[in-house]
């Protein structure tokens, strides 16, 4: 990175997020409509039907044997489910199939009468299965707007602190250019998220308003690396390009050390986690979250930033002319 030149790839820089966040908007626009969210929003915030059948093992000594009845009668429901789980305590088990919210309940239902009959029929004569399917609907969880909307406050106050203190401290195209990456930065993680269908919980909620925060700390040490630069005689002839990119490559690992070192602990809090509750799912959502929230912070803050900053930089005219021939 020592010769990078971040002012002058702007033109690019700008197109792989327009493209990025334009692929994302469209494909969760289509999602929206045919796929059951803009977002692939994980099991805290997308509802389901689901089939849940109880049987003893006096009456069945193998799940498989209770699988076989249930998939047989829904396959000639005509539904499939795309999860099933099961739970056991000792003396009985229990299996959970979960289907779409858009699975038509007739046909569950109809599943469900359909397995009770055959559990009933594979008894003992003369006596009353024990064991039992039943039929239900679970709502997404309460409370996931407030989520979002106390999460957007976050962020909202975040990038106004952010936008008044570089007006105040490092004027105004630093204020210009503050704004406009946490506006990019919000947008690509949306985006990103949208177009990779990760799994969308609440805590992505938590990672939003930490990437703003990432944004605007790193954002902070290129801005007081540019200031402290402004003022040395020896860079007194560097053009806003020029001195954009001297500052961000001497601010470049600082950052890059911050971001990889902020994911990793992310990650490694999530996979202690998953150790503890013995479940390799409770770190998706968490950890792909992490890692997104953490590489736009970077790309936008550390890459991307100092190219608008010399943009705006030289609007203001107060920057010389280029030091230095292009070649």
């Amino acid at each position: 990175m020592n010769n990078f030149k971040f002012a002058s790839k702007l033109r690019i820089f700008a197109i792989i997020s327009f493209a990025i966040i334009v692929l994302g908007m469209a494909l969760g626009t289509v999602f929206h409509f045919i796929g059951g969210g803009f977002f692939g929003y994980g099991g805290e915030y997308s509802g389901y039907k689901s089939v849940t059948v109880s049987y003893v093992y006096a009456e069945f000594g193998e799940a498989a044997d209770v699988k076989e009845i249930c998939e047989a009668e829904f396959g000639k429901a005509g539904i499939k489910s795309f999860v099933s789980t099961e739970a056991d305590n000792g003396t009985s088990n229990e299996i959970t199939y979960k289907f779409s919210q858009k699975t038509d309940d007739g046909k569950l239902k109809g599943a469900v009468e359909g397995i009770n009959a055959s559990l009933q029929a594979a008894a003992a004569e003369d006596t009353v299965s024990q064991s039992r399917a039943s039929f239900g609907t679970e709502c997404a969880v309460l409370g996931g707007g407030q989520a979002l909307s106390r999460a957007a406050i976050a962020v909202a106050v975040i990038i106004a602190v952010q936008v008044l203190y570089s007006l105040i401290r490092y004027k105004l195209s630093a204020m210009c250019a503050a704004l406009i990456i946490q506006l990019h930065n919000a947008g690509l993680f949306a985006a990103v998220l949208a177009l990779c269908r990760i799994p969308v919980t609440s805590s992505v909620m938590t990672f939003a308003v930490i990437g703003s925060l990432v944004t605007a700390l790193c954002l902070t040490v290129l801005f007081e690396n540019i200031k402290r630069a402004r003022k040395d005689a020896d860079n007194a002839k560097l053009s806003a390009g020029e001195l954009c990119d001297l500052c961000a490559r001497r601010t470049f690992k600082t950052n890059l050390v911050f971001c990889a070192f902020l994911a990793v602990a992310a990650i490694l809090v999530f996979v202690f986690t998953a150790i503890s509750s013995l479940s390799l799912t409770v770190i998706l959502s968490a950890s792909l979250c992490a890692l997104v929230a953490f590489a736009v912070s970077f790309y936008g803050s550390v890459i991307f930033a100092p190219a608008v900053y010399a943009l705006f930089g030289k609007l203001s005219g107060k920057t010389a002319e280029p030091s230095q021939k292009k070649g």
